[in-house]
C-alpha cells in the first residue's frame, strides 16, 4: 500500500469502525484473557506455596519428634510436596501422561534440604528447606498476544526444636471410689491374698480365709504409669545423664509440673514446681482406696488457671532459667463418666468439662487425655477433649495405661514445629 492510498483510507472514514474493530478485537480479547489468566496464575502460585508450606512443616516435625535424618527428611519434604500437588491435578482431571511429565519437570526445578543444628546440652534445632520453580500454562486468549506461560517460583522454609525440652505440665487425675476396682494385671510381687469371706468347700459353701488371685487396682496402675511418665521426661531433660539425681537437678532447668486430683469434689492441688519429684510424691499420695464421685470440671478450671497464657506465673519462672520459649500441656485421665456425687451420667458436668478442654485448647494448651478402662460416655468426653487424635490414648489394662503415660512423656518432650518464611 502506497502512501496515497493509505491517505485515502484514512481520509476516506467510510468503513473504518469495522477495519479498526477488527484490528483491535484480538488485542482486546488478548488483554481480557491476561487478566483473567494473571488470576488463575495467582492462585496457582498460593495452592504450590500451601503444599510446599505443608511438605516442609511435615518433614521439619518429623525430625524433632522421630529423629530421622537430614536426608530422610528431605525425601519426606519432596514427597510431600509431590504428592499432593499431583493428587490435586488427578482430581481436576489431569492424565497419567501429562502427569508423569510435570513429574519430571517439577523434580528437575525443585530444591530441597534440611539440617540439625545443635544448640548445646539436649537442645537441637531442626530446619527443612525448599524452592520450586514451575511454569503456569495460559490459556488461548492469552496465546493471542504471543504468552505461553507464565514462570513462577515459591519458597518454604520450616523449623522445629528441642530447646531444652522446656515445659510446664498440669496432671488431672480421677481418684473417684471406681479407681478402687482391679485391673486385670496380676501383681507380680505378691500375686495372692489372703481373703477372708464364703468359698467353695467340695459340695459346700464355707466362710473363713483363703487364697485369691491378687490383681493390681486401677489406683496402684496410675502411679506406676505417672512414675513411667515422670521417667520419660527425665530422660529428655537430661539424655546423656544416667543418675536419677542428675537427671533431676537437670529436670529442675526445665521442666515445671503441678498436679491436681478428683472425685465429686476437687481436691488440694499441687502447684507447678520445678523437676518432677514433687509431683511424682502427689500421684504416689492418693489414697490406696479411693472413694466418691466423678467430677473433673473443677479440676480442669484449676489447670487451666495455672497455665493459662494470662497467668504470667509460668512464663516468668522460666525466663528466670532462661528458658524463653515453653510448651503448655494438660494431662487429662477419667476411669469413668461424670456422675456428680450419684451413679447417673450428669450431662450438666460433662458439658463443663468439655467447655474447660475448649477453653484450654483455644489459649494454646495441648490436652493429652486418657481413657483408663472407661465408659463409652467417657471415652466420648475425653475423645473430644483431646487435642487431636495422637493425644487420645485408650487403656483397657494396666499395660496399654503404662505405655499410654510413657508416649506422653515423650511426646511433651518435644517442642513445636513453626514456618519461618
Amino acid at each position: 500500500m502506497n502512501y496515497s492510498t493509505l491517505r485515502n483510507v484514512v481520509v476516506n472514514d467510510a468503513g473504518n469502525f469495522a477495519t479498526i474493530t477488527a484490528i483491535l478485537l484480538p488485542l482486546t480479547i488478548g488483554v481480557g484473557g491476561a487478566a483473567v489468566d494473571l488470576t488463575n496464575v495467582m492462585r496457582e502460585k498460593a495452592d504450590i506455596q500451601n503444599i510446599a508450606d505443608a511438605a516442609t512443616l511435615a518433614a521439619a516435625s518429623k525430625m524433632s519428634k522421630d529423629d530421622i535424618t537430614e536426608a530422610e527428611a528431605t525425601k519426606m519434604a519432596k514427597d510431600e510436596m509431590l504428592g499432593q500437588y499431583l493428587a490435586n491435578l488427578k482430581a481436576n482431571g489431569t492424565s497419567e501422561e501429562d502427569l508423569a511429565a510435570i513429574k519430571a519437570e517439577l523434580l528437575k526445578n525443585m530444591d530441597a534440604g534440611a539440617s540439625i543444628t545443635s544448640t548445646g546440652g539436649s537442645s537441637k534445632n531442626f530446619e527443612v528447606h525448599m524452592t520450586l520453580k514451575a511454569d503456569v500454562q495460559l490459556s488461548g486468549l492469552s496465546r493471542i498476544l504471543g504468552f505461553e506461560s507464565i514462570p513462577i517460583s515459591v519458597s518454604s522454609i520450616s523449623a522445629s526444636a528441642r530447646e531444652g525440652n522446656a515445659l510446664s505440665m498440669y496432671l488431672v487425675l480421677d481418684e473417684s471410689g471406681s479407681m478402687a476396682w482391679d485391673t486385670t494385671t496380676v501383681d507380680p510381687i505378691n500375686p495372692t491374698k489372703t481373703v477372708t469371706g464364703w468359698y467353695q468347700c467340695g459340695y459346700y459353701q464355707c466362710w473363713g480365709s483363703y487364697q485369691a488371685t491378687n490383681y493390681v487396682t486401677k489406683i496402684a496402675a496410675l502411679k506406676t504409669a505417672a512414675g513411667v511418665m515422670m521417667n520419660e521426661l527425665l530422660k529428655a531433660a537430661a539424655p546423656d545423664v544416667t543418675s536419677a539425681t542428675a537427671q533431676e537437678t537437670e529436670a529442675k532447668k526445665l521442666i515445671r509440673i503441678g498436679a491436681v486430683s478428683y472425685t465429686h469434689e476437687t481436691q488440694k492441688e499441687l502447684k507447678p514446681s520445678w523437676g518432677t519429684t514433687a509431683a511424682k510424691n502427689y500421684v504416689l499420695d492418693l489414697p490406696a482406696v479411693p472413694t466418691g464421685g466423678t467430677d473433673a470440671s473443677g479440676a480442669m478450671a484449676v489447670a487451666f488457671s495455672d497455665l493459662q497464657k494470662a497467668n504470667v506465673t509460668e512464663e516468668t519462672q522460666h525466663k528466670a532459667k532462661k528458658n524463653f520459649s515453653f510448651s503448655r500441656f494438660i494431662v487429662l485421665m477419667t476411669d469413668g463418666e461424670m456422675t456428680g456425687y450419684s451413679a447417673s451420667w450428669n450431662k450438666g458436668i460433662d458439658d463443663k468439662v468439655r467447655t474447660a478442654c475448649a477453653q484450654a485448647k483455644a489459649d494454646g494448651i495441648t490436652v493429652f487425655t486418657v481413657a483408663f478402662m472407661a465408659p463409652d460416655k467417657g471415652k466420648d468426653l475425653l475423645q473430644t477433649c483431646a487435642s487431636n487424635k495422637e493425644s487420645y490414648y485408650e487403656s483397657s489394662n494396666m499395660s496399654d495405661l503404662v505405655a499410654a503415660f510413657g508416649d506422653i512423656g515423650r511426646k511433651a518432650a518435644k517442642t513445636q514445629t513453626r514456618l519461618t518464611n
